[in-house]
């Protein structure tokens, strides 16, 4: 993986102006810093970008959010052993924030039973509800495996592999998440669980 900041730098060559990312997303790593860091922390990161706390629904500029979440995971590093581990628990935390959501309840209602096919049957719609970017597709491969396309997408693979795997854990599922970049803005997940 490229440094974080050129890796940063390159990602936010990727975006268009009209990218946007909604509040519910900041929130979550702004909470998660402010947990493991404290609230000074979680200031510093966010008064660069927002004049103010980011309100949930609302859309951000997807660069703003590339920055948020470089810098936060370089900060809760120390708090998760690497650099990825934290890109991960930031997932994750959006994960678990949007799922706490409306639209996320519904989206997890629609998983009756806890079949993670259904969650990830409808990963397009339930991106689409918090980024305005991309394009996901998805493809069953058998009971237990699904994999998702991503193309035109702006965020590091960890980071969907936390928000991936947050799914399983809501569902209470144990599973993994794998993730392979095929170029900067283009990765597949291959999903699987018991």
């Amino acid at each position: 993986m490229a440094s974080p900041l050129c890796d940063l730098e390159q990602r936010i060559a990727l975006s268009r102006p009209g990218d946007t990312v909604r509040g519910l997303c900041f929130t979550a790593v702004l909470q998660l810093t402010r947990k493991h860091l404290g609230q000074d922390t979680a200031e510093r990161l966010r008064a660069p970008l927002l004049q103010r706390n980011p309100v949930d629904f609302f859309s951000y500029p997807a660069v703003d959010f590339l920055r948020l979440i470089a810098f936060a995971a370089e900060a809760l590093q120390p708090a998760f052993g690497s650099y990825d581990a934290a890109l991960r628990a930031c997932g994750g935390a959006v994960c678990g924030t949007f799922l706490e959501s409306t639209v996320g309840q519904t989206l997890l209602g629609f998983a009756a039973g806890s079949d993670p096919k259904r969650i990830y049957s409808n990963a397009s719609a339930a991106y689409a509800t918090a980024v305005s970017y991309g394009q996901r597709e998805y493809v069953p491969l058998g009971d237990k495996r699904v994999r998702l396309h991503f193309k035109e997408d702006l965020l590091p693979v960890p980071v969907h592999e936390g928000i991936l795997a947050g799914a399983l854990c809501a569902l209470q599922r144990e599973g993994q998440v794998r993730g392979t970049e095929l170029g900067l803005d283009e990765t597949e997940y291959l999903i699987e669980w018991a």
